[in-house]
């Protein structure tokens, strides 16, 4: 890896942890309100909670899984 993709992964990695913070609680109000019984209960409302919770666990999973693919590549050592 040279200089420049080293800056390119940096700017990519910038743009991962913008992401992050934009979209970490994505699903995190509609759960809370659903938590708080803003919603109608029953069978689909328990079911949609789950899937919400799953999306939830998928996005924070994929999230950190991108940042450490670039941090990891950005600390392999620079070529010769």
């Amino acid at each position: 890896m040279d200089e420049a993709e080293r800056f390119r992964l940096q700017l990519l990695l910038g743009r991962i942890q913008q992401l992050s913070n934009d979209h970490w609680h994505t699903f995190t109000r509609p759960r809370q309100a659903m938590g708080d019984h803003a919603w109608v209960g029953g069978a689909s409302a328990r079911s949609f909670d789950r899937r919400l919770e799953r999306s939830d666990a998928e996005l924070h999973a994929q999230i950190r899984k991108a940042l450490d693919l670039v941090q990891e590549k950005i600390r392999r050592p620079l070529a010769s």
